[in-house]
Order: C-alpha cells, then sequence, then structure tokens
C-alpha cells in the first residue's frame, strides 16, 4: 500500500454536472485521483446551517423533538436551521432567528463553538455551533412545515443521555462537548 503524503491526497475537480435540482440539488462531479484515475462522485448541496445550545438560567438546555421522515423517527435535537433564509446573513443572526422561530426565545450572548461536517461523504453541509445564554421569552415563529415540541433537560440529563446513547443527535453532542470541554457548561 502506498502512504501518500497529506498533500497528495486532494481529488482534483473535472467536471460538474446537475441531476437533481431541488431543496438540495444533487451533483454528479467528475474527479481525478491520486493516482491519476477518473471516477464520478455524487453529493448533496447543502447552503450550510447553524446550531445552537441553548442554556437557561436554571442550567437546562432546549431541545426540540420532532419527526424526521429519512429515519422515520421522533429525534430530540438541538435548536437548528439553514443559513438560505436571508441573503449573506451572518451566522450569529442567523443563531438568534433560529431560537427565536423554534423555541420561542432570542439571547443577549452567543458564542461560537465552531463548525462540523455533518456527513462529508454525501452532503458538503457545514454546520456551525454556538453556545447560547441570557435567553429572554420571545415569539415563537416555527415555518409552515414544521411541527415540534420544545424539552428543557438539566445538564446532568442531557450528559446521561449522551453517555447511554439515547441522545443520537450528532450536532447537539458535538456542540455540547465543545461547550463542557471549554468550561462552558458545570
Amino acid at each position: 500500500m502506498k502512504d501518500y503524503q497529506d498533500s497528495d491526497l486532494k481529488e482534483v475537480l473535472l467536471n460538474r454536472e446537475v441531476v437533481y435540482s431541488g431543496e438540495y440539488p444533487l451533483w454528479l462531479d467528475e474527479l481525478r485521483l491520486p493516482d491519476g484515475r477518473v471516477i464520478k462522485r455524487e453529493h448533496l448541496h447543502h447552503p450550510g446551517g447553524v446550531a445552537i445550545l441553548a442554556v437557561n438560567e436554571s442550567n437546562c438546555i432546549a431541545f426540540v423533538k420532532q419527526y424526521r421522515h429519512p429515519i422515520a423517527k421522533l429525534t430530540e435535537e438541538i435548536p437548528a436551521g439553514k443559513l438560505d433564509k436571508i441573503p449573506n446573513e451572518d451566522r450569529f443572526h442567523a443563531a438568534n432567528r433560529e431560537l427565536r422561530e423554534e423555541i420561542g426565545y432570542i439571547a443577549s450572548e452567543i458564542l461560537s463553538l465552531g463548525h462540523i461536517y455533518t456527513t462529508p461523504g454525501v452532503v458538503d453541509e457545514i454546520l456551525y455551533l454556538f453556545f447560547a445564554r441570557g435567553l429572554s421569552k420571545s415569539e415563537q415563529e416555527l415555518d409552515s412545515d414544521e411541527f415540534l415540541n420544545v424539552e428543557w433537560l438539566p445538564v446532568a440529563e442531557v450528559e446521561r443521555r449522551i453517555g447511554s446513547g439515547e441522545l443520537t443527535d450528532i450536532k447537539g453532542i458535538a456542540a455540547f462537548a465543545r461547550a463542557k470541554f471549554s468550561g462552558l457548561l458545570d
């Protein structure tokens, strides 16, 4: 097996075709591999998004319960949304917008927790993670196709559910870990 230098692992884009144009376009790319072979790979194009670990004055974290069709299950997720509603929207603004829309709160302080790639083998989504505190009640403004329940879980319960495998929302797990490791959570 050949040992490549990291700089030699890049695949070079030769051609891109949009094979489906919907909410998430499906791209079929023709690529040159590091060994010179040419192959095709497909992936969904995503506008990017934000996900927010919102902690209230009682040290509880906001989760939304909603049905997810691709997995045919109810999920518990931290509030999140796409970066496609307002052209060139600032990510911090988008985080506060999503908090208001999904859970009916706004935050006086929003801190960046960096970003993650949710499923880089099939989607090009970059998800920006945030920590929000100083929450004030606002009005929930769900999208017309959103149906969800808001649940506030104590930090210790979130940690227990992550450890037991009950909580499977990768963005929530990543945001919780980053907040915990950076000292933002007790």
